[in-house]
């Protein structure tokens, strides 16, 4: 496995790769939309676009290629295999139009990879210009996250939902990228390369990074931010200065979440808009009279850094670090347990693994142990694992898959954890695929650094950003995010390829007509999905209107789209039933039955229909296999209303 760009042609070309790569990542962070796969569409199309025009070019020039070490090929080859296995999962998944969707969304995160290969092939100092891209990038997501408090309907929902998650569309998401932005902000802030006002504003993104975390009360979020703070201090050289900027940081931004935890107009959802706003521009206020404050001292120190720094005659050993940190640890475990840590743990332990012990909307739930019932989604997936080791119940059927052995009315789409996610979902095969992915690309990430010489600062910087996801996407699912996941792949595709040496190969006209086709019939696998979702509202809305006969020809279409998803049917279905054609109504209702028998709603909606209409005992037959299928499911809830 190769990639590169013709060396001719990479200082025209290596610019336009980086627009591109900009403008897809802001897409992705700004317009992601949370998990929504109609916003993925218009992303995914303009990262297989570029990455295959990037590809058709690379084969079509055919010079100065570069060459991936053996992890980078691993990691490409094993990568694109658990996406093709992904998609063979169709095959047999309970729910096999979502494996294709998520089948898409792989081919997505390949074309990101593929972006960054070319981009870290194309530019000889990709690497320190992506982090800095994505610094700016980070930083403009939590400038635009911090507005939405001080002005709250400035988002969709940000007058009703006191916790920050725009523009991620979820907080926990949002966390992690404010965790990377210290990494980030850290490389900028310790490094003299810098100009003193770059390393003033790197500093100031600290303080806004650590808020806009905390403001999200996503404890996840808090945990992984203090790993890779920790780790990065292990591996920096400069850590007096590192930890002075965290100093310089980190309390004030502190100070100022105190407060607004304090402010009921922030925090509490049921305060009447008018007091939220006037909260929000006091904490707008407040932010901007701190965050000077912290530049106004970081500037000063930066200035007189050349008569104090010298004045250190000792070194901050990663040893030392980690001492401090962990006696520091050890003083905040006893303070928290008020003087006994082992029942705290205890308690902590107990309160994770309860089901029905929420943590809660509120900043409180910062010291909460609750798991938010992942404990009991982590165990459902690993039953699902054992029933399905081999190739599990289908990408992205988690949601179905657990009803039948749910235990509680959560609704959750993955187990929140990729580990546990794919064992359930795509069996063991799929698991080590991925696995094997993830430990190619460390291994490729670490050698990267070592070989980067000059930018090895930014190449740490970046390898701890992807530290960060990998940690998070243990306890969150962060794969269903491209906001999340695109960025970290692009990054990775860069650090692979950067500092390679070229070779020369001849042109490979063939294989870059293949590159061109490949994206396109990406670009049509992604759309497809979406415009049968389309044609399924048209015939919902032709319903409303009074329109049976064009709601029939719409799910038709959409059916035509999208065989493997029973939306389209019960549109039909609904339609018939609309325009008296019951029996028509009834086979449709059969029929998708037959194409999804594992999916406790295909034979809710028979079972429905049939005691609609009169046939009683064939309807409760078919409730009770709904139940059976989802057993806390409005199957139940029907037929207990019966008496059932």
């Amino acid at each position: 496995m190769h990639a590169g760009l013709p060396r001719g042609a990479g200082a025209s070309v290596g610019p336009l790769l980086l627009l591109g790569a900009g403008l897809l990542t802001t897409l992705a962070l700004f317009a992601g939309e949370g998990s929504s796969y109609s916003r993925l569409v218009g992303i995914g199309a303009v990262a297989l676009g570029l990455s295959g025009a990037g590809l058709a070019l690379a084969f079509w020039s055919g010079i100065g290629w570069l060459r991936l070490d053996r992890a980078g090929n691993a990691f490409v080859l094993l990568l694109a295999a658990f996406v093709l296995w992904t998609g063979l999962t169709v095959l047999w998944s309970i729910t096999p139009d979502s494996s294709w969707a998520y089948f898409n969304r792989g081919l997505i995160y390949l074309a990101f990879v593929v972006l960054g290969l070319l981009l870290g092939a194309a530019m000889p100092r990709a690497v320190p210009v992506v982090a800095a891209a994505l610094t700016i990038l980070i930083a403009g997501v939590i400038a635009w996250a911090l507005a939405g408090k001080v002005v709250p309907d400035l988002f969709p929902d940000g007058a009703r939902t006191a916790r920050l998650r725009e523009p991620i569309g979820y907080w926990n998401g949002l966390a992690l990228l404010a965790a990377m932005a210290l990494p980030l902000g850290l490389w900028v802030a310790v490094s003299r390369q810098h100009t003193r006002l770059l390393r003033t504003a790197a500093v100031t993104l600290l303080f806004a990074a650590t808020i806009t975390l905390l403001l999200t009360y996503s404890r996840g979020g808090v945990v992984v931010a203090l790993l890779v703070v920790a780790f990065y201090l292990a591996i920096v050289s400069q850590r007096l200065e590192a930890i002075t900027a965290l100093l310089l940081a980190v309390p004030a931004a502190a100070a100022v979440a105190a407060w607004a935890f304090s402010q009921p107009g922030l925090v509490d959802d049921r305060q009447p808009y008018d007091d939220r706003l006037r909260a929000g521009l006091a904490f707008g206020a407040l932010l901007v009279v701190v965050g000077a404050a912290v530049a106004a001292a970081t500037s000063l120190l930066l200035r007189r850094e050349e008569q104090w720094r010298p004045r250190f005659r000792w070194e901050l050993s990663a040893a030392r670090v980690t001492a401090g940190g962990a006696a520091a640890l050890v003083v905040a475990v006893l303070a928290a347990s008020g003087g006994h840590p082992v029942d705290w743990v205890r308690d902590g332990v107990r309160e994770f693994a309860d089901p029905v012990s929420p943590a809660g909307s509120e900043p409180g739930r910062l010291g909460s142990f609750s798991s938010n019932s992942r404990w009991t989604w982590w165990e459902e997936a690993w039953t699902l694992f054992e029933d399905e080791p081999v190739g599990g119940t289908g990408a992205a059927s988690f949601a179905v898959a657990r009803r039948p052995i749910r235990t509680n009315t959560t609704f959750a789409t993955e187990p929140h954890n990729i580990a546990l996610q794919f064992l359930a979902e795509t069996g063991l095969v799929g698991f080590l695929l991925f696995a094997g992915a993830a430990a190619a690309a460390t291994v490729g990430v670490v050698a990267a650094v070592r070989r980067l010489d000059g930018a090895a600062a930014a190449g740490s910087a970046l390898a701890v950003v992807a530290l960060a996801y990998l940690l998070h996407s243990l306890i969150d699912y962060d794969w269903d995010f491209v906001a999340l996941t695109g960025p970290v792949l692009l990054v990775l595709g860069v650090m692979l390829a950067a500092g390679q040496k070229p070779y020369r190969r001849s042109r490979a006209s063939l294989w870059a007509t293949g590159a061109a086709l490949f994206a396109a019939a990406g670009i049509v696998s992604l759309a497809v999905p979406w415009l049968a979702t389309r044609d399924v509202d048209e015939a919902y809305g032709a319903i409303e209107r009074r329109q049976p006969g064009k709601a029939v020809d719409e799910a038709r279409r959409a059916q035509r789209l999208n065989p493997l998803s029973i939306e389209p049917l019960l549109a039909r279905a609904a339609a018939e039933e609309a325009r008296g054609d019951l029996r028509a109504a009834w086979e449709v209702y059969v029929e998708a039955v037959d194409l999804q028998p594992q999916n406790w709603r295909s034979w809710y909606e028979l079972g429905r229909f049939e005691f609609g209409i009169g046939r009683r005992d064939a309807g409760i037959r078919h409730l009770r296999r709904s139940r059976e299928l989802d057993p806390l499911g409005p199957a139940n809830d029907l037929l207990v209303s019966m008496g059932l």
